[in-house]
């Protein structure tokens, strides 16, 4: 699926960067297209992530070609810095921030992708009842809880924490959607077998 021209360019801010899920959206060619870094928003992301910074610009790598830009903008703020390179090089910004509203009003033009609302448009509708499979890769706050994703959305199962790292059944209870993303919370389904399993196991620790 593509949802922007081939030949778009992508100018990215920190925010974007930091939530991580740009890398995914290039992954699946959701988006294509050349990835323009300023100098200062590498900074500010070094800043506040530290190498992690470096890993994630090097996963969209493997997706798009980068190109860093504006090396000498000391003193400008970020969101102005962003939105100039990308009236310059007639691209559109990626952002997974709320902060640009103000500045907007003096690129009327500019095309803004915000990451979370086209996470919310992308995810799949988890509607009261509907069976998903889940990989449970960590136990919850709860004893009984265990937690897996799908398509970055968190869903957390009753009764799975005994099925760590196993892919099972889930029946969806509710969802809610906040500022943050989406939360799934279900009910994991007993796995055909899953009673005799244990007790063939039960048999042979006893032996």
């Amino acid at each position: 699926m593509l949802f922007f021209k081939k030949e778009d360019r992508f100018v990215l801010d920190s925010s974007s960067i930091i939530d991580g899920r740009v890398v995914s959206l290039f992954e699946k060619k959701f988006l294509e297209g050349k990835v323009i870094i300023p100098y200062l928003v590498k900074t500010i992301v070094r800043r506040k992530i530290g190498a992690e910074a470096d890993k994630i610009i090097s996963n969209i790598k493997k997706f798009s070609n980068i190109e860093f830009v504006d090396r000498n903008v000391d003193g400008m703020v970020e969101e102005i810095c962003v939105l100039k390179t990308a009236k310059r090089r007639k691209a559109k910004v990626i952002i997974a921030s709320d902060t640009y509203g103000f500045y907007m009003k003096s690129f009327p033009d500019l095309r803004i992708i915000n990451i979370k609302e086209l996470y919310r448009i992308l995810t799949p509708i988890f509607y009261p009842g509907r069976i998903i499979s889940v990989r449970i890769i960590k136990k919850g706050l709860n004893a009984n809880e265990g937690i897996g994703y799908i398509e970055g959305v968190k869903v957390v199962v009753e009764n799975g924490a005994k099925f760590l790292n196993r892919n099972i059944d889930v029946k969806v209870v509710s969802m809610i959607q906040s500022e943050t993303g989406n939360l799934v919370f279900g009910t994991a389904l007993e796995p055909a077998g899953s009673v005799i399993e244990t007790e063939e196991e039960k048999l042979k620790s006893e032996q």
